[in-house]
């Protein structure tokens, strides 16, 4: 009994975890799906469309989420996640940035929001995958041992891209060992001009 009380609490502490950090809870260790090697982060600068992901409670009642990504040198890269609430029709977003966190050049990267506390120095933005034009799956995990909590998103170029590609990269995810059923699409209709 006191071991069954024991996981019951487990459980819940790695949800309350997974929540805090808008991390959907798995089953076991985290997966360990390809990085892309070699990372132009030149490349993949500029503004991307967020066409799906796991339920993040920061983006309730969000719309048009965009994340844009600049060049602040000495390997620094700037975060600007903007959205626009489905509550109040206004914007809202917020700034940070990413460095690296892979000696060997891999896209393994850490990102930090200004006003957000910063918890460990791994890796919280792996690209999965991307080619820099169309598209980016972007993921990341944090292993309980028994349990895993992760968070994963399909990034584009266009806020309406072929729905061709967007299957395609759903089968690769799944054949990284990724659960794209659990994939939610971003509202990105009726966006303001110029966002």
């Amino acid at each position: 009994m006191a071991s069954a009380r024991a996981l019951a609490v487990l459980l819940l502490v790695v949800a309350a975890l997974a929540t805090s950090r808008a991390q959907v809870p798995f089953a076991g260790g985290c997966p360990r799906p390809p990085i892309v090697q070699h990372f132009d982060a030149s490349r993949y600068l500029g503004k991307w469309y967020e066409h799906t992901n796991y339920f993040v409670v920061y983006e309730v009642a969000a719309k048009c989420v965009t994340a844009t990504y600049s060049d602040r040198g000495y390997g620094r890269i700037g975060v600007d996640n903007a959205q626009i609430s489905t509550l109040t029709g206004k914007p809202g977003g917020i700034k940070g940035e990413a460095r690296s966190v892979d000696k060997h050049g891999a896209a393994r990267l850490r990102v930090t929001f200004q006003g957000v506390p910063n918890f460990g120095s791994g890796a919280n933005y792996n690209v999965v995958e991307t080619d820099y034009d169309s598209y980016a799956v972007v993921w990341s995990c944090s292993d309980y041992k028994l349990l895993n909590a992760q968070s994963l998103w399909i990034l584009t170029r266009q806020r309406f891209p072929d729905p061709y590609l967007i299957k395609s990269v759903k089968q690769r995810i799944r054949r990284y060992g990724l659960d794209p059923s659990k994939l939610k699409r971003t509202d990105q209709k009726n966006c303001p001009y110029g966002h």
